[in-house]
């Protein structure tokens, strides 16, 4: 009886076997399978063959690796806007104009004032009067015709009919500064009349105050 038994179990657990391999060449075409029937899946949920995740041929649907879905990558954050430009500060100085008055010219040899220097003068007057802090340099100057002494004392005599026609008209002498050049610096050839007449001649050097916007 025991015997009988055994036989008809060790023959139901070989038909177990026989219905499994079957199963498992038949249904998940030779992946492994538990014992519920269920194939054999790794953590990362691959069907085993072998005792080993597959890697050749094709993983049945049911076996195919659940991969786990991407996070959606984070918007990036909107760049900070711009800082607002700073406006410039501003601010109102007094700075020096330089001013330079020509057209004062004389005579070969001579330091008399010429009718046509005389409104020349008069706005120059003017100037002063507007301008009473502007100090006046009175520069005399010769053509080169003769020698350097004699042409210097010359200079400075045409330098002083200038300075004495602008005294008669309101502008204290204590507000010029009279220098004789002689021949030196000349503005044109004293090759030609034309030349020497325009290097003989008085030009008044002064400066003014005046506003300037500046930025800081």
């Amino acid at each position: 009886m025991i015997k009988n038994k055994r036989v008809a179990l060790i023959a139901g657990l070989a038909a177990g076997l026989v219905s499994t391999a079957a199963l498992a060449e038949n249904a998940y075409e030779g992946y492994a399978i538990n014992g519920q029937g269920q194939p054999v899946v790794t953590g990362t949920g691959q069907c085993v063959r072998g005792g080993r995740p597959v890697t050749d041929g094709a993983t049945p649907a049911y076996c195919a690796p659940k991969v786990a879905a991407k996070p959606t990558p984070a918007p990036a954050p909107a760049p900070a806007p711009a800082p607002a430009p700073i406006a410039p500060v501003e601010k109102t100085v007094l700075v020096s104009k330089p001013i330079t008055i020509t057209g004062i010219n004389f005579k070969f040899n001579s330091y008399k004032l010429l009718d046509r220097d005389i409104k020349v003068l008069d706005q120059v007057a003017d100037f002063a009067k507007q301008h009473p802090d502007a100090v006046l340099d009175v520069n005399g100057y010769c053509s080169k015709v003769g020698t350097y002494a004699y042409n210097l004392k010359l200079s400075k005599l045409r330098a002083e009919s200038v300075a004495q026609y602008l005294e008669r008209h309101g502008v204290p002498r204590d507000r010029m500064v009279l220098k004789g050049h002689s021949y030196n610096d000349p503005v044109a050839s004293n090759a030609t009349p034309e030349g020497r007449f325009l290097n003989q001649r008085v030009e008044i050097n002064s400066s003014i105050k005046v506003e300037k916007t500046v930025q800081q």
